[in-house]
């Protein structure tokens, strides 16, 4: 593996947050979490071709969708001092008109780490310089405009409007955008065959999503699908690895959301985590021993599910206790399996509920405890990882004595093992991934990720990518609190005490 061989001692700014405490990166915190964290895996942004269609409602409609050229930069999580080589990735866009607002929508993961978006109409070779002004990374959504006013760029241009109704199973729609494989705008045609909460690829924990069988490709991420009104009922934003035409869109009403909260409060507003781990009380002897506990008997509760583990930092853990059964949310009931009424003769999974407001929100709940079912408000929070998806930018990394510490975030994961970190990285790493939630606010896992070659680091250069739990026997917090540990040092050695026992001593005078 490459290495940098300099020394320095650099702490990036941890206090330049994109968004409130942990916006960028959660866990899916449901019942199933570790199955969806697999899933998101198999999922990428966009397989393989579909059928084209004729008509697309209105043809003015295609006027609505633009080529976005991404060129980026993303930085290198194992030496964090330098970036990966430039590239160039075409995606799609789309115009809206909302309440009398224009908006150019696209996908997040489509202009991230972009340092130049270029937009281009379908009906014109001009290329316009444009920049992101929102980017909501859980729902992977993200808002443009252009750098400078370009005559003439809204003539012929009719925006879309977005659908009021989330599509029915079987409803036909068309996928516009610019995959790969030509220039000229693409149209596929599909039939809605699932909608439901599905992990986002690239975002945190599961959100409501349209299943079709249209293509989607790469270069098809934020293209807009169409109604036979020529209506927007979602934006193209992954599908489904190693299977054939399964493609996934953003529903019209995850988009109305995020363009609500903009409009709100001029950025990215998020979207309401409840802050719990729960699990289905399908299993009757397990149910009725839970009822036990809880005063009651099986027959006076018919629904509900176990509260199973609380998120400390979230506003739940100043409600909510492990063994509480949730029984309804904002007035729905929920089922032993964790679902609520959705449409007619659909349910859906409780956390959709949640997903529809947003933090600071509150919800009305029932909870059985003790013998009593209580009436309560849960107030939503943020989602808080332990192991965030979207670090600070640019990354944060110290040096100290040829020591390089970095703070443990999943793009590090892959960038060291890959997209199988979870199986090839040492259980020290692995583990604060899995369990991902935070012990108190700002919590980190510091890396010990590589040890520069030295005089005074002799012996210790086999310390690679090992986890960080006290220096001078205090506990790290973060990598900001351990740059206050070694400034204010003054015994004559610093100790450095990381997993498996293993300890370094440094002369602080020579180390500094």
């Amino acid at each position: 593996m490459r290495r940098c061989t300099r020394h320095a001692f650099h702490v990036a700014p941890l206090s330049q947050r994109a968004c409130p405490a942990g916006a960028w990166r959660s866990r899916d915190f449901s019942s199933s979490g570790a199955t969806a964290r697999s899933l998101r895996r198999s999922l990428r942004a966009p397989p393989k071709t579909g059928r084209p269609s004729r008509a697309v409602g209105r043809s003015s409609s295609l006027n609505a969708v633009f080529k976005v050229l991404s060129t980026h930069c993303e930085p290198y999580y194992t030496m964090p001092w330098s970036t990966s080589p430039q590239t160039t990735a075409a995606a799609s866009a789309l115009a809206l008109e909302v309440d009398g607002q224009r908006y150019l929508v696209t996908n997040a993961h489509a202009v991230h780490h972009a340092s130049l978006l270029e937009l281009q109409k379908p009906s014109d070779d001009l290329k316009c310089l444009a920049r992101v002004i929102c980017q909501g990374p859980d729902c992977d959504l993200a808002l443009l405009e252009l750098v400078e006013q370009v005559p003439d760029f809204w003539a012929n241009v009719e925006p879309l409007s977005l659908s009021e109704d989330i599509c029915h199973l079987n409803d036909r729609v068309r996928v516009c955008g610019f995959p790969v494989g030509g220039e000229n705008i693409s149209i596929t045609e599909g039939i809605v065959s699932r909608v439901e909460m599905q992990p986002y690829r690239h975002g945190l924990g599961s959100l409501l999503a349209i299943q079709i069988d249209a293509a989607i490709n790469p270069g098809n991420s934020g293209g807009p699908a169409l109604d036979a009104q020529g209506r927007c009922v979602g934006v193209a934003f992954q599908s489904l690895q190693d299977a054939d035409n399964i493609g996934y869109l953003i529903p019209a009403e995850v988009l109305r959301h995020f363009l609500s909260g903009y409009r709100r409060c001029g950025g990215y507003a998020g979207f309401g985590h409840h802050g719990f781990a729960w699990q289905p009380l399908d299993n009757r002897a397990l149910r009725e021993a839970v009822l036990r506990e809880n005063g009651t008997n099986n027959g006076d509760i018919p629904g509900g599910v176990l509260v199973k583990r609380i998120e400390p930092t979230s506003p739940a853990s100043e409600l909510l206790r492990e063994r509480d059964v949730l029984l309804s949310i904002a007035g729905r009931s929920i089922s032993t399996g964790g679902t609520v009424h959705f449409r007619r003769g659909e349910r859906i999974a409780f956390p959709y509920v949640t997903s529809q407001k947003c933090p600071h929100d509150t919800v009305e709940c029932e909870v059985l405890r003790d013998s009593k079912v209580h009436q309560w408000h849960l107030k939503l929070g943020w989602p808080s990882p332990l192991v965030p998806m979207h670090p600070l930018q640019p990354p944060a990394y110290l040096i100290f004595g040829g020591l390089v510490f970095v703070p443990l975030s999943e793009p590090y994961l892959r960038s060291e093992w890959g997209e199988l970190f979870e199986e090839r990285a040492p259980v020290c790493l692995a583990e604060p991934w899995l369990r991902n939630i935070p012990r108190f606010e700002e919590e980190e896992v510091v890396v010990l990720s590589c040890v520069f070659a030295s005089a005074l680091t002799a012996g210790l250069t086999h310390f690679v990518n090992r986890r960080l739990h006290r220096c001078n026997g205090e506990q790290v917090r973060n990598l900001l609190h351990l740059a206050s540990l070694l400034d204010a040092a003054t015994a004559s050695t610093i100790w450095f005490e990381l997993d498996d026992d293993d300890v370094i001593a440094l002369p602080t005078e020579l180390a500094r």
